[in-house]
């Protein structure tokens, strides 16, 4: 029996962002395309970092926090959040790279299952990027569920092959 390969797994195309994608166009983004997270592009096409949902809800968690313990006087009447209670345009135009989990987790297309399971629980993350080793291109992303569907499907494959 030969197990899965990071390959055989990964979905592709990556979607991803730029590191100056106001957070207000990366929430819409994340949600249009279904997907939790994206890799960050410095200007150079650098991939630098990854913006995912948890990044997004730390940044309005921060927000409602810094607001609740702000001391409110006359001299400071700017509210971060407008009277409707959705976040001021400043809030939205945060650039993705303030808000981005710096660096990014990868694996290269011949990883095995157990490789990439090993790395997202050591490291506690949700997606590993499969790279080509030669080149560093990106090739593809592995979420979590991609795992779970992959070890859901396997005694199948099991079966079929005996």
């Amino acid at each position: 029996m030969s197990s899965l390969l990071a390959r055989d797994l990964m979905s592709r195309p990556v979607k991803r962002l730029t590191a100056t994608t106001p957070v207000r166009d990366a929430a819409a983004f994340l949600a249009r395309n279904s997907i939790s997270g994206a890799p960050v592009i410095d200007a150079r096409g650098r991939w630098i970092g990854v913006f995912t949902q948890k990044d997004l809800a730390r940044h309005v968690q921060n927000q409602l926090v810094r607001e609740r313990h702000r001391e409110r006087t006359l001299e400071s009447r700017e509210p971060v959040l407008d009277p409707a209670g959705e976040p001021t345009e400043e809030f939205g135009r945060t650039p993705v790279k303030d808000l981005m989990t710096k660096g990014m987790f990868t694996v290269f297309p011949e990883s095995t299952l157990d490789e990439v399971v090993r790395s997202m629980v050591t490291f506690k993350i949700h997606r590993v990027f499969v790279i080509e080793e030669a080149t560093g291109e990106l090739e593809g992303v592995i979420t979590t569920l991609d795992v779970l569907q992959a070890l859901h499907e396997k005694p199948a494959r099991l079966v079929s092959r005996t």
